[in-house]
């Protein structure tokens, strides 16, 4: 197959190409875009000038997320005749992909043939150089651009976007127009007061940077109110509280539209810097190392090209916006947990971590990293999670460490206001948690239409789990499933005895349980075996409120910012979780970056 790189480059700078329709010719055509795991493939049969069929042929996405595009795209694009078709929420990067590789092969149908476009080499210098092209990188680079400075901005994979491609629309922010227009008094020194407050009441006074959360504070609305203003979707303008956790003392989250609007938003001024020379893009290019003088001063980058080739750029300033660490089971498992999955891009590797931490780096809140509960390992997926629970509000199950003792109230608060607590599953010594469901129970979720795998609409993910017997495990008996399962029998005996006592009374004397209970009657019984899965790393290289990369002393590394997720969302909120702070953070700390980076590197030449 013939690799349309000129295509996928306009693709990847959101340009759709115009398709005519009465053009294409009879036959079958090939067309391939990066998806989220590499390169989708497609074959698009063309009969009497109609789209025939769409056959995904090849692809590396991830299992059960992307399931559902790949089973939904192609039809929708045979029954449209065209690729003008809504992606499927929650599996958009391979929506996109499919989309994309079928335009590339209409092209082919319409016989353009796309020469592949020949490298463009890696200038030798810049002013500043950015790495990595996510969310946190766009604002960086234009920043820096719009200030004055040449930038150079590497980026590891196929296409920009980051984790962003990934993330839902959520922002938080303090004194914003929307807000305003809800009648909602707020400010900056109250988002602050939040942080501060919440952190004391986990004794965590000293995780959060205490200038870094007050610049984030000061500048959330203003993010907010940017993103606002480029015209990004922001649903129906709605200001609320988060829909998992604590709900916040003040209404200042935005469950908005899209996470895609504000890469297409912010991804047009970032294009007209581009168009203007003042920003240099290249794709398929990994920054590997710093370049550093005998005094610490950063002074560049090396890197490696998808082909191979090596090379170095001298630069005033380096921002890393590379991301965290969460596709690195080698990092998570060094710093967080033992048993682990993940839903993180797969470029997502420490990078930036690393070479951060090589260069003088010190670091913070690594032994804290915010997770989602309820993952289910498959072996065909291994470390990358395709299947998982739903935990917030699911009735019935309780929970059971390995020595099949209860140790929290399941459902908790119904305002998710102790959800961490009830979630942590990075606490849990090996951080497996078990879940346990009898028979009657599983036939009134069944009845109630609530299928024990989120999306499992059919059931029929869990009834293969239950055969491969990988991560639930099924006994005729409490003890044939506790075996199985790896569960102390005797322990969950008598923890479900004294359970169906607390049923039977109304009152659970251990942990106060009030929602959603029911006794346990018989078997067969059910046990899942869960672990913790990561979409974000928390901790991080330590930075001020310029961005600047400090040492274990405290000092700035010189020529050394960050951005985004390598810094870790605790470094502005300690060891709590507030909904749509990982996003705004972007705007803002991106921002800031490449403003003081920019100052630095052109103060370098004066």
């Amino acid at each position: 197959m013939k690799k349309l790189f000129a295509l996928l480059l306009v693709l990847a700078l959101g340009i759709t190409p115009v398709l005519a329709e009465s053009a294409w010719q009879d036959g079958v055509f090939t067309g391939a875009a990066a998806g989220m795991g590499g390169d989708v493939c497609v074959e698009v049969t063309i009969s009497g000038g109609k789209i025939e069929s769409v056959v995904v042929t090849d692809h590396k996405e991830t299992a059960g997320i992307s399931d559902p595009a790949l089973e939904t795209i192609p039809a929708a694009i045979v029954e449209a005749q065209s690729t003008d078709v809504d992606s499927v929420s929650g599996a958009t990067i391979t929506s996109d992909a499919i989309k994309a590789a079928v335009d590339a092969a209409l092209l082919a149908a319409q016989g353009v043939e796309v020469e592949e476009e020949e490298a463009k080499p890696v200038p030798e210098s810049a002013d500043v150089v950015v790495v990595g092209y996510g969310f946190a990188g766009m604002n960086a680079s234009l920043q820096a651009a719009k200030d004055g400075a040449h930038v150079v901005l590497l980026e590891k994979t196929e296409q920009r976007g980051g984790s962003m491609r990934l993330a839902g629309g959520t922002l938080s922010g303090a004194g914003t127009k929307m807000q305003a227009e809800a009648g909602i008094e707020d400010s900056p020194e109250l988002f602050y007061e939040e942080i501060v407050s919440r952190n004391a009441d986990i004794g965590g006074e000293d995780n959060y940077l205490p200038d870094v959360a007050k610049y984030y504070c000061e500048h959330s609305g203003e993010a907010v109110d940017w993103l606002d203003s480029l015209g990004c979707d922001m649903g129906d303008r709605s200001v609320g509280q988060p829909s998992l956790y604590q709900p916040m003392k003040v209404a200042r989250v935005y469950s908005t539209g899209s996470s895609a609007s504000y890469l297409e938003k912010v991804g047009e001024l970032v294009d007209e810097q581009i168009e203007l020379g003042n920003i240099e893009v290249f794709f398929n290019t990994s920054a590997t190392d710093l370049l550093q003088t005998e005094e610490g001063v950063v002074h560049g980058v090396t890197y490696t090209t998808e082909d191979g080739t090596e090379g170095s750029i001298e630069a005033g300033a380096v921002i890393l916006c590379t991301g965290g660490y969460g596709h690195s089971e080698e990092l998570l498992k060094e710093y967080n947990f033992q048993n682990v999955l993940t839903t993180a891009p797969a470029s997502n590797t420490g990078d930036g971590l690393r070479m951060a931490v090589k260069a003088g780096a010190a670091v913070k809140n690594m032994d804290y990293c915010s997770t989602y509960a309820g993952g289910l390992y498959t072996s065909a997926s291994g470390f990358v999670r395709s299947q998982n629970i739903r935990i917030k509000d699911f009735p019935y199950m309780i929970f059971v460490n390995a020595q099949g003792e209860r140790f929290c109230d399941e459902l908790g608060n119904a305002d998710g206001s102790d959800y961490d607590a009830i979630t942590s599953w990075w606490k849990k010594g090996d951080n497996v948690v078990y879940i346990v469901f009898d028979q009657a129970m599983i036939d009134q979720l069944h009845e109630d239409g609530m299928p024990v795998i989120s999306g499992d609409t059919d059931w029929t993910k869990f009834d293969a789990a239950v055969e491969s017997a990988e991560s639930i495990f099924k006994g005729e008996t409490l003890e044939e499933a506790a075996e199985l399962a790896g569960v102390d029998a005797e322990g969950l005996a008598a923890t479900i005895e004294r359970y169906n006592g607390f049923v039977e009374n109304g009152v659970d004397e251990d942990f106060g349980r009030t929602r959603l209970m029911k006794e346990f009657t018989g078997g067969p019984y059910y046990i899942l075996r869960t672990i913790p899965y990561v979409m974000i790393t928390s901790g991080g290289p330590v930075m001020n409120d310029k961005c600047e990369v400090l040492t274990e002393e405290g000092t700035p590394i010189p020529g050394l910012y960050q951005a985004g997720e390598i810094a870790g969302n605790a470094a502005v909120i300690g060891h709590t979780t507030l909904g749509g702070v990982s996003n705004t953070d972007c705007v803002v700390f991106g921002q800031r970056a490449g403003s003081c980076a920019a100052a630095y590197a052109l103060a370098l030449g004066e």
